[in-house]
């Protein structure tokens, strides 16, 4: 579905968001039952298993839908080279730059263009690359994905050590199959922490979508 206005990604946003977070209180829900039954018995455990892939399912998930929303959002803006921030320019000379040197002649033209007269080349943003979570949503690759698309991700900073070591690494282990479950208390922690990400992620998006953060700030 196209992304053409403000109303539009604000309910691409949360219609996906919405769903998550349904999804994830039924899961916290029955893990803390099941703990309640029986606390180490085969189905507390799979469960609390389970709802750490999903977590981490979802948090990579959301990003990567939402980010792109916004992305595609930005697209229709039909901007010129000289209006965009500088995360989203180093990302469209980088391609075209990339592009050249493999020989696209196109590439190379668009290139000149974007230096010689940026406040009249049409900037085509790699809508299909720029989102690239690389199945692994580690706090490095949200902050590279950030960055590109012009947003300051110092404010995720402090929760680098929960996306790495608690979340990520917390799904690695179970996907690779090794004896690894958080108890009640732990889950309820991570899922309330990996919900607030997604919902500060969701109003991150919005502002900038509203104060067109995207363009070019001048001095």
């Amino acid at each position: 579905m196209a992304v053409r206005t403000i109303a539009e990604l604000e309910d691409r946003l949360d219609n996906a968001l919405a769903w998550r977070r349904i999804e994830l209180q039924t899961i916290k829900s029955q893990i803390r039952a099941a703990y309640k039954n029986s606390a180490h018995s085969p189905l507390t455990r799979a469960l609390a298993r389970s709802g750490v892939a999903l977590l981490y399912a979802h948090w990579e998930g959301y990003v990567k839908e939402s980010c792109q929303a916004y992305v595609d959002y930005v697209a229709k803006r039909r901007l010129k080279v000289g209006e965009l921030n500088d995360g989203l320019l180093k990302v469209v000379l980088d391609q075209l730059n990339r592009r050249s040197v493999s020989g696209d002649e196109s590439a190379m033209t668009a290139l000149m263009d974007a230096i010689r007269t940026p406040d009249n080349a049409r900037a085509r943003i790699p809508r299909d690359t720029i989102v690239d979570t690389k199945s692994n949503l580690r706090s490095t690759v949200l902050s590279d994905i950030l960055k590109c698309i012009g947003f300051d991700p110092a404010e995720f900073l402090t929760k680098n050590n929960l996306i790495d070591k608690t979340l990520c690494d917390g799904r690695n282990a179970i996907a690779h199959g090794r004896d690894y479950y958080p108890n009640p208390d732990e889950f309820d922690s991570l899922h309330d922490e990996v919900m607030s990400m997604l919902t500060e992620i969701r109003a991150t998006i919005i502002l900038h979508a509203q104060e067109q953060r995207y363009r070019r700030t001048f001095q």
